[in-house]
Parts: structure tokens; C-alpha cells; sequence
């Protein structure tokens, strides 16, 4: 099981964090959890991860946007995917500029479910690794 995917979810939202990984590391894929942008940013300048679930708002913090911007430049082929439980015009406005940036690889509604999540990796690893 060396080869496992390796995913970090961002969100500032602990107990979802905790459930998500404990799901995602039953179905065999090494997960890393970060309460903030620093915490992110500060993993991904030392570990390499396959794909990036990033909550689009973090209450307090840079959005997902912007983490996201500042992952690419740390680890320019990282892919992300962005969750969001906002509304359509507070998210409508970052999204578009994601778009323009060309950050967006998927974007998921919360409540995130892990079989979203688990179809979301398998598109964006191009399968399973050891899974």
C-alpha cells in the first residue's frame, strides 16, 4: 500500500474533517485534514498530496479561492476540488473568478457526501491507486 492517493481536506469545520478522513481512510486513501490556510499551506510545503478538497469559505481565513492560488504556487500540478453550503451570489462571485484564474477542477455542494467525494477522486486520479 505504498502507493496510496493522498488527499487533504481544508475546511474550518473539525468534526466534518474528522468524519470525512475516517470514512476516506476505511476505503483505503491516506487523508490529511487542515483547520486553516496556514495549517494547508504549511503541509503542502512538506508533504505532496494527489488531490485537495478546499471548503470555498473559511470563517475568519483567506477563501478557497485564495488557498488554492497559494497551493499552485507551492505545488504547481496539485488539483482541488472546492465544497461550498453558501448561496448562489456569494459563491457565484468567487467561483467566476476562480474560473477566470483556471483553478477550478469540480466544485460540490455541502453536506459533502462521500460518495461524491469518492467518485470526485477516482475522476481526478485517473482511477485507483492500491484503494
Amino acid at each position: 500500500m505504498g502507493d496510496r492517493i493522498r488527499l487533504l481536506i481544508i475546511d474550518d469545520d473539525v468534526e466534518q474533517c474528522k468524519t470525512l478522513k475516517n470514512i476516506l481512510d476505511k476505503k483505503g486513501y491516506e487523508t490529511f485534514v487542515a483547520s486553516s490556510s496556514q495549517a494547508a499551506i504549511a503541509f503542502v510545503r512538506k508533504e505532496k498530496v494527489d488531490l485537495i478538497f478546499i471548503d470555498l469559505i473559511l470563517k475568519g481565513d483567506k477563501n478557497g479561492v485564495e488557498i488554492f492560488k497559494e497551493i499552485k504556487s507551492i505545488a504547481p500540478g496539485t488539483k482541488a476540488i472546492l465544497f461550498t453550503g453558501y448561496g448562489p451570489e456569494e459563491e457565484r462571485k468567487l467561483l467566476m473568478k476562480a474560473a477566470e484564474e483556471g483553478m477550478i477542477d469540480e466544485i460540490l455542494r455541502k453536506p459533502v457526501w462521500p460518495e461524491e467525494m469518492i467518485k470526485a477522486i477516482e475522476k481526478h486520479t485517473g482511477g485507483k491507486k492500491d484503494v
